[in-house]
């Protein structure tokens, strides 16, 4: 059925901005739709394509072409998906149609190059295809001024998120965080009432940008923790985790790890602290800056029921997790110096 759909979407001239389909099974305003619907697809947008394509069926059961669309969604998987096969076939019959002739580029970047010639009023996917080739250097030289014209194209064409997101992707990877967070939030303006998609790439430039203020951030917060377990101070020490995500540690003792208790600080009121230091951190992130971990040393004295002071040294390390919150701590790992004293057993 969907095969003989393809028949029903013939392609034509330019109104606004180009057109992808003229002649349709469609009703004049689902036809719109439906070309707007093909617009979205083309420049990687599906899921917005997939509401228009779906509105245009809501106007006219019989639209053809959003039926097109909707198939045209469909996997492109070489062992079972069948796009391939059906867009093969329009191709033939149709070997003028700038949509058949797009959708067999596929993900070559001198493929997307011969497209926007051909089709200079359609190449708006395409060029977001040669932006990517520019950018990272595939099919084509590494060119950073062709990367960023070829997307400003793209954008005079047709102004929607997904180009934002491939130029922010490109300025991220040569290490412009800022330019990064630029266009991401362009891509994020789009659609921010509906939860935006590209709001993940916006969080994670962000942190990038900004990487030495959130270590600092990071730093202190691990001070703070310290301090509050020491000084038995429950309120701090628990707003410093994540109650959805329990702190799991293994203290200097070298006894088994164990989940955090707050209600459990007072079990070390036998000991005294005289003095504690953290020092000589070095830090690390998951590749979305969404984990850290903080490894450290910490140095200082404490005494045990009013006995002598005993002299502190470990390294240690600490797993910090970002939430909707804040950055909260999930994990701890102290273990003593070689030849230095941890905190004492428990009893």
């Amino acid at each position: 059925m969907k095969n003989l759909l393809i028949i029903t979407c013939l392609l034509f001239g330019l109104t606004s901005h180009a057109q992808w389909i003229a002649k349709t099974s469609c009703s004049k305003k689902a036809a719109i739709i439906a070309n707007e619907a093909l617009e979205s697809r083309m420049n990687v947008e599906p899921l917005i394509a997939l509401g228009q394509a779906k509105a245009a069926l809501t106007l006219d059961p019989d639209c053809g072409c959003a039926k097109i669309i909707i198939a045209g969604l469909a996997s492109a998987n070489k062992d079972w998906g069948s796009r391939k096969e059906k867009l093969n076939a329009a191709l033939a019959v149709y070997p003028n149609s700038p949509m058949f002739n797009y959708f067999s580029v596929g993900d070559d970047v001198n493929a997307s190059i011969a497209f926007a010639e051909k089709f200079p009023d359609y190449a708006s996917p395409a060029l977001n295809s040669i932006t990517y080739g520019y950018g990272r250097g595939e099919d084509v030289a590494a060119d950073y001024a062709k990367a960023m014209e070829s997307g400003q194209k793209s954008i005079a064409l047709h102004d929607g998120p997904n180009i934002y997101d491939t130029m922010a992707e490109i300025e991220f990877e040569l290490g412009n965080y800022q330019n990064a967070l630029d266009n991401q939030l362009k891509a994020v303006d789009f659609a921010q009432g509906g939860g935006s998609p590209y709001l993940v790439g916006a969080q994670k430039y962000w942190h990038y940008k900004n990487k030495e203020e959130i270590v600092s951030t990071l730093i202190e917060m691990q001070n703070k923790l310290q301090v509050s377990i020491t000084q038995g101070d429950q309120e701090t020490a628990l707003s410093l985790m994540d109650a959805d995500n329990p702190m799991y540690t293994g203290d200097s003792n070298l006894e088994g790890f164990y989940k955090f208790e707050a209600a459990k600080m007072t079990d070390g009121d036998n000991v005294k602290w005289n003095a504690l230091e953290l020092y000589d951190f070095h830090s690390q992130f998951s590749p979305d800056m969404s984990t850290a971990v903080l490894s450290f040393y910490a140095k200082g004295g404490y005494s045990v029921d009013g006995g002598e002071e005993v002299a502190y040294r470990t390294r240690a390390s600490s797993v910090w997790t970002r939430t909707n919150e804040g950055w909260k701590v999930i994990h701890g790992n102290w273990a003593p110096q070689r030849g230095m004293t941890g905190i004492p057993v428990a009893d």
